[in-house]
């Protein structure tokens, strides 16, 4: 779906493009977006299915700077091969002989102006990478300016035993360790439509929106499970890279937070509420009662459980720091 945006969009900027220096034509309106549509999907899918989706392709283990450069240098030449396909399809089409009609000065104005409007895509890709792409977009609309209410589902997700395996594998090693791990997770939360608050030491934190529609809210659960499932699927690679197969704990409740942004060189949207701090509560008991994936009897409640899941009460337990008992359920995936 990304990669579809971004390339109609880029078409219609080349029909733009198109018309302002080619003349208002049929034709130049046609090879305009086809231009441009082509450039956009070829930038687009790179972007997406390569460098945001590969953990550990090449180009993500070096750093920003010339990791950037390269791929600026590699769709520069994609632009021009984009460019020249595009003169030869609307030749062909015309039935006019297949010949470039090269000016230099018209080429350079094509690919420079191809190359900053893709420069622009690249940093907007890093810029939401850094902070979230549903977050990007609050932050652009405004949506949290002001604080709102807003009915959540918090998904707390922990590593096991990380103090001795940083220990054992040292703090450069024991960074990469959960790195990978944190690919996998965040991987499982976002295509479920969630997304990630936040990265605290070895834990994940990720949320989706609470409503009445008890499918959409079992999502979590079938994130929880695409972690099981991710993560078994990698054994073998953390077993082979750092003699470790991870193990992790994870807890789930919803409930009402309030939402909005603060700070100033750094602007964040911010969860606030006693939901938050149960999730964390309740990811906390796991460790107490040797159980890994426990959640509220109240979150249970607004979802529809997953085929492969059980979902068994364990009474009333209270929890540190909460003043209330809870009514906790064991998750069992079968």
């Amino acid at each position: 779906m990304i990669v579809l945006i971004a390339a109609i969009i880029s078409g219609f900027v080349g029909e733009v493009y198109g018309d302002l220096f080619y003349g208002g034509e049929a034709n130049d309106y046609y090879r305009g977006f086809t231009t441009g549509f082509s450039i956009g999907f070829v930038s687009a899918a790179i972007e997406v299915f390569y460098v945001r989706s590969q953990q550990r392709s090449w180009i993500r283990r070096v750093a920003f700077l010339p990791g950037f450069i390269v791929r600026i240098l590699a769709l520069t030449l994609l632009i021009r091969l984009c460019l020249t396909s595009n003169e030869l399809l609307s030749d062909y089409l015309q039935g006019r002989p297949l010949a470039l009609d090269f000016k230099f000065s018209e080429q350079l104005r094509d690919t420079l102006f191809s190359m900053a409007f893709v420069i622009f895509f690249l940093i907007l890709t890093q810029f939401t990478a850094i902070i979230g792409f549903k977050r990007f977009i609050n932050l652009v609309v405004g949506r949290y300016f002001r604080p709102v209410s807003e009915d959540r589902i918090f998904l707390f997700v922990d590593v096991v035993d990380s103090t001795n395996i940083a220990r054992k594998l040292g703090n450069e090693r024991f960074h990469n360790y959960l790195s990978d791990i944190f690919y996998e997770f965040d991987q499982a939360i976002t295509q479920t439509g969630g997304e990630i608050v936040s990265y605290v030491g070895d834990a994940v934190i990720g949320t989706w929106p609470l409503g009445t529609d008890t499918a959409k809210n079992s999502r979590p659960l079938l994130a929880l499970r695409s972690m099981l499932e991710r993560m078994e699927l990698q054994s073998s690679l953390f077993e082979s890279n750092f003699s470790i197969v991870p193990e992790f704990r994870a807890a789930l409740h919803g409930g009402t937070v309030v939402v909005g942004e603060c700070g100033d060189s750094k602007r964040q949207v911010t969860f606030l509420g006693d939901v938050v701090n149960v999730t964390a509560r309740i990811e906390s008991f796991t460790k107490e009662i040797g159980q890994p994936f426990l959640a509220s009897e109240y979150v249970i409640t607004q979802m529809e459980l997953p085929s492969g899941l059980k979902a068994d009460d364990i009474g009333m337990h209270r929890l540190k720091g909460v003043e209330e008992p809870f009514r906790l359920i064991n998750l069992r995936f079968t």
